[in-house]
């Protein structure tokens, strides 16, 4: 097992690149579906591990999946954005807003998941110290 701390920093960002930041804003830039990571390094390491590792350990209320099936057989999923009387808005992963008349809704439930997939225990363990190495370096007012 390699030593937290002994990740190359640049390898990190580049699986953050690659893997995170299509969902996940870091210094003001990449996706708005998961929460923004901007100041992440202030948390333990075993912290930002085990949110990388079980997204569904602790999932904040606004980032739960949501199904919202229309009358023409259409599922929609992604984050719930935005809910008034006559629409909803929902962000797929692929960065897709879509705002679904009320009328056209047959189903819309909550999943008891996050939005964030399954799986990153399967990156090699390099990729994984590199990335929390390279988050625990990302703290609120500092930038590279």
């Amino acid at each position: 097992a390699r030593a937290p701390g002994s990740g190359d920093l640049e390898h990190g960002k580049s699986v953050f690149e690659k893997n995170c930041a299509v969902c996940h804003t870091l210094d003001g830039t990449g996706g708005e579906l998961g929460p923004d990571l901007t100041g992440v390094g202030a948390n333990d390491r075993s912290a930002i591990l085990m949110d990388i590792l079980d997204p569904n350990r602790s999932v904040e209320g606004v980032y739960f999946q949501w199904h919202v099936t229309t009358e023409d057989d259409f599922t929609y999923s992604g984050r719930l954005l935005n809910e008034t009387a006559s629409a909803v808005e929902i962000l797929e992963p692929n960065g897709n807003r879509n705002t679904i008349p009320r009328k056209e809704i047959v189903d819309m439930r909550m999943s008891s998941l996050s939005v964030m997939p399954e799986g990153f225990e399967l990156l090699p363990e390099e990729d994984l110290v590199s990335l929390v190495d390279y988050l625990k370096t990302r703290v609120v007012g500092e930038s590279e």
